[in-house]
């Protein structure tokens, strides 16, 4: 019997290693194509066996070579609140070539477009919000690497909605995940759990930019996953949407997270307070604050998260250790 096939780009990296994982599992062939500029895996690590691995820049393949896929799973993208700062000036072009690449693939393929989106292009809030899918957008302040970061996702987004309008036989569906976390994720993008535990566990000191209250909403990877599965196997009527994936049940600050870390780890490490910009240079901006609002999902798909912040926390000092 033929297997059906889904094409992710990104696929080294830290969701992609986990879509692998899933897709695997369910008898997809699977091809990859990462650049290996982020990749959270070695292309030789085992849950790779399966697959045909592209290492290149996903501009450098002709769409039109790759053929008779059944999903377009789009993942590759700069990532991290560090890692984007070396693209600042042309973070824009990375993001908006890739998607109308990705989207002439879809087309080429006859096939669905699943593209993961941030939850960043909701912009700035002065007070915490829930977010919906469909709330107002709002860029406040200085043009910032991180504003060119969400605002050339969010156009990506408009590229894709305005592709399914003037074409009928496009289908898609956008992914905005929040504050994800778990296993395989790096501390080198400025990811925040694999930093403190990797510091914890080193003895060195735990470092919380600025006084620690920003508040985040972690979402364990696996549930993310689970939700851009949900949406690529949804009915036909809930096609061509925007999905927030996160749990809002994980709502800690900062500080709680490198308590917790420290706690779970037995670690004699200092929780001491710094200025991120002393660190990475005067480019970095601290993310908004984003707490989801997924009623969507959990009501029209049936997707909840399982695993709720400590829990996380465990998974990912295990890992490292």
């Amino acid at each position: 019997m033929k297997k059906n096939k889904i094409l992710i780009t990104g696929g080294l990296g830290f969701i992609g290693s986990h879509c692998v994982e899933l897709w695997d599992e369910l008898g997809y062939e699977i091809t990859i194509i990462d650049n290996l500029s982020s990749n959270a895996l070695s292309p030789k690590n085992n849950i790779f066996n399966n697959c045909n691995i592209i290492i290149s820049d996903i501009l450098d393949i002709d769409y039109k070579s790759l053929n008779n896929f059944d999903i377009i799973l789009h993942l590759a993208s700069p990532v991290g609140p560090v890692g984007v700062l070396k693209h600042s000036g042309k973070m824009a072009s990375i993001i908006i070539d890739d998607i109308y690449w990705a989207i002439n693939v879809a087309k080429h393929n006859k096939a669905p477009l699943i593209f993961v989106s941030t939850s960043e292009i909701y912009g700035h809030r002065d007070k915490k919000t829930y977010l919906k899918e469909d709330d107002y957008k709002k860029l406040v302040g200085e043009f910032t690497v991180r504003n060119e970061y969400s605002v050339a996702k969010l156009l990506s987004e408009i590229a894709i909605v305005n592709n399914g309008k003037i074409d009928e036989n496009f289908k898609y569906q956008i992914i905005r995940p929040f504050n994800v976390t778990g296993k395989y994720q790096l501390p080198d993008g400025g990811f925040v759990l694999p930093r403190f535990v990797e510091q914890a566990l080193k003895g060195d000191d735990i470092t919380v930019y600025y006084d620690g209250s920003q508040i985040r909403a972690f979402t364990w990877v696996k549930d993310i996953i689970h939700g851009i599965y949900l949406t690529s196997t949804a009915p036909e009527k809930y096609w061509n949407q925007e999905w927030n994936i996160g749990n809002e049940l994980n709502e800690e600050t900062i500080i709680y997270l490198a308590k917790k870390v420290k706690e779970l780890t037995n670690s004699d490490s200092n929780i001491i307070n710094v200025d991120p910009i002393t660190l990475h240079g005067k480019l970095f901006s601290e993310a908004p604050e984003k707490i989801p609002n997924s009623e969507k999902i959990k009501s029209i798909l049936g997707w909840k998260p399982t695993k709720g912040i400590n829990e996380i926390i465990k998974e990912v000092i295990k890992y490292y250790k």
